[in-house]
Order: structure tokens, then C-alpha cells, then sequence
């Protein structure tokens, strides 16, 4: 309106725009400390527009000074950053105690940013993981190569859903082996932070966050301990065929020295093989006698030293 009316009152803008007197006051003041309106000396301030071009020039002007303070002042921060962080280097704690909540979360956000290895030595209670099926987020991080390695304790083959979970993650690309009995629960991302629960009674206990230091190089050490001394787990070689399948069926053999081999109780390799208590006792005993074991405790000692040559076998082509 002042670019078409110079010289106007507050009054004559209240009019013309049917504002009242204070919001016409306040709209001028306003163009004013924005460089777009000047006024005249008079008691009763005439006010006129500053011509566009020249306004223009003014915002430009003005939102570069700006840009200058707050580019200034992200330098400063930035340095005030570096230098705590400097200072602080020396101070980071290797271990740090966290409450659950904080620790899923911190524990998704791993997964999603690992660039290369992850470590696990899994046992119950499953306190993140479902039983039955592996993290979506986990297999996309193995789909992109990320090298992941698991070791498995015996007693979760007893648990339903535990082979579907190894078998969906081992076909993306997941070595999974077995041991009959983990001490504790981990997780090692990239061999610079690892996560241990300190209660393993207690699926709400507090966690160990370790960062890279000798305590998680130690870590790391114990799992290829582990890892060396665990039976491989051959997902391919316990998906069998129909349960009246000829007992002399290789497929058959090989899935029931996987199984024997995990530490899987009768109960649940029965229900996985799709056999009866009778037809599974006769095969354990026929499997014996042809690994010549005399006891099935040394039978499933064999089938993990078989499967382990297997394994490197395969790795070595």
C-alpha cells in the first residue's frame, strides 16, 4: 500500500486497510527495523516504502551479515567440541553399566551402522531376538557383507522355532555353530563394542557396554575359543524328507547327526525328524553302530568331529 500511497499516517493506513491504529503501528515498526519503510521527522510520522530494488539490496545485505554470525559461530562451537572431546579422550570409560531400554536401543542402532564383522554367542533368555525368526535389520546388514558369526548353545535347539531362525539366517549368509553350554550371553560389533547382559536370571537386568580396549580384545579372544571348539551347524543337512523315508537314507543320517550333534533332546529331534520315540531310538542305535561308537554320548562326538572336517573342508574350497 505505501509503494502506492507515500507519505501516509498510521492513521491513514488503519483506514485504508480497516486495521486498528495499534496494528497498523505495529506492521510499520516492524517494515522499519527490516530497512523497508522510512518515515519523516514530523510529530505525526509520514511514512513512505523504500523502492523494491533498494529494499532488496537491504534484506540481502542484511541476511548475509547473518549468515556471516552464524558461520562464525559454528566455527567457535565446532572448536569448543574438538577441544572437550580432546580433553575427554583420556577419560572415556571402557565400561559403562545401562539400564535395558537404553541398551535395545543403542543395540539397533549397531546393527544398522556395523561395517563389517559381528560376533554373537547366543543362550536363553532371548532377551532382543525373537526365537523363531531372525531381525530383519541383522539380515540386511549380512546381506550387504557384513561377515556374522554365531555360536549357539544346545539347550535353544529344545526351544520351537530355534531351527527355522538358524536356517532362514545360515541360507542369507550367517555361520552359525554349536556348543552344549555358553557361560554368558554377547554381542561384538566391528571388534571395537561389545554387549554383555549382567543378569542373565533377570531379562531386565542391567547390560555391560565395552569398548575397545584389551577387556574386549580378551572378548573377542574367548568366542574363536568357542568358536574352535563348536560343531558346525549344517543348515542344508537337516531339512530331510517324508518320515518313512528308508532308515538307510543318507539324507536321514546326516540330519540326525546334526541334530545329535546340537544337543537337541529326543523330544524335539523326534518332533523335527517327524519320527516316533521307537524309530528314533533304532536309528540313534543303527547311526552308533556305523559310526562305530559304542555309546551315543561318543556317537555325537564323532558326528561333531565329521562335521567340523566337513566344515573346514568346504572352507578350505
Amino acid at each position: 500500500m505505501l509503494l502506492l500511497r507515500d507519505g501516509s499516517t498510521a492513521s491513514d493506513i488503519s483506514i485504508h486497510l480497516a486495521l486498528s491504529l495499534r496494528s497498523s503501528q505495529r506492521a510499520l515498526n516492524t517494515l522499519e527495523r527490516k530497512g523497508l519503510v522510512t518515515h519523516s521527522p514530523e510529530q505525526t510520522k509520514l511514512y513512505s516504502a523504500v523502492p523494491p530494488d533498494i529494499a532488496a539490496e537491504v534484506l540481502i545485505a542484511r541476511r548475509q551479515s547473518q549468515l556471516h554470525r552464524a558461520r562464525a559461530d559454528m566455527v567457535k562451537l565446532r572448536d569448543f567440541i574438538e577441544n572437550e572431546r580432546k580433553g575427554r579422550q583420556a577419560e572415556e570409560r571402557v565400561v559403562e553399566i545401562l539400564p535395558p531400554q537404553t541398551t535395545i536401543q543403542m543395540f539397533s542402532q549397531f546393527i544398522r551402522s556395523v561395517q563389517t564383522e559381528i560376533l554373537c554367542l547366543e543362550r536363553l533368555p532371548m532377551l532382543v531376538s525373537d526365537i523363531d525368526k531372525p531381525d530383519d535389520a541383522y539380515l540386511e546388514r549380512v546381506a550387504r557383507g557384513v561377515h556374522c558369526r554365531s555360536i549357539t548353545d544346545s539347550q535353544l535347539f529344545n526351544l520351537p522355532g530355534t531351527l527355522n531362525r538358524l536356517r532362514i539366517a545360515a541360507a542369507a549368509g550367517e555361520q552359525f555353530r554349536v556348543f552344549p553350554a555358553l557361560p554368558f550371553k554377547l554381542v561384538v560389533f566391528d571388534r571395537r563394542i561389545a554387549i554383555i547382559p549382567l543378569h542373565l536370571a533377570s531379562p531386565d537386568g542391567p547390560y555391560l557396554l565395552v569398548r575397545s580396549s584389551s577387556l574386549l580384545d580378551a572378548l573377542c579372544e574367548t568366542f574363536e575359543m568357542y568358536w574352535r571348539a563348536a560343531t558346525p551347524f549344517i543348515a542344508g543337512h537337516v531339512a530331510i524328507g517324508p518320515a518313512d523315508a528308508p532308515d538307510s537314507d543318507p539324507l536321514h543320517a546326516d540330519a540326525l547327526l546334526t541334530l545329535l550333534a546340537s544337543g537337541m533332546n529326543d523330544k524335539s529331534i523326534e518332533h523335527e525328524l517327524n519320527v516316533s520315540t521307537r524309530t528314533l531310538a533304532r536309528r540313534i542305535f543303527e547311526l552308533t553302530m556305523r559310526l562305530g561308537a559304542s555309546t551315543r554320548f561318543q556317537a555325537g562326538w564323532l558326528a561333531a568331529q565329521a562335521m567340523r572336517e566337513r566344515d573346514s573342508s568346504t572352507h578350505h574350497e
